[in-house]
């Protein structure tokens, strides 16, 4: 919440790698913090679904990683 990136509340896609999310999803900048740990991350976009971090690629809207909160 230190972000002040508001959470995803009307999910309507499973959160596993490979799912593609809505284009109507805002995406976010990844934090410095999470590029510092892990850098391969840079240039991916992310939104927040309840306490867990969701990894975007902007490009194809699939999800990349999803780091529980």
């Amino acid at each position: 919440m230190r972000s002040g990136v508001r959470p995803v509340t009307n999910v309507n896609f499973s959160l596993n790698v490979g799912t593609a999310v809505p284009r109507s999803v805002t995406l976010h900048t990844l934090p410095p913090a999470i590029i510092t740990l892990v850098p391969a991350y840079r240039g991916f976009r992310y939104v927040l679904v309840q306490d867990d971090i969701v990894i975007i690629d902007p490009d194809t809207y699939e999800i990349i990683d999803v780091i529980p909160g």
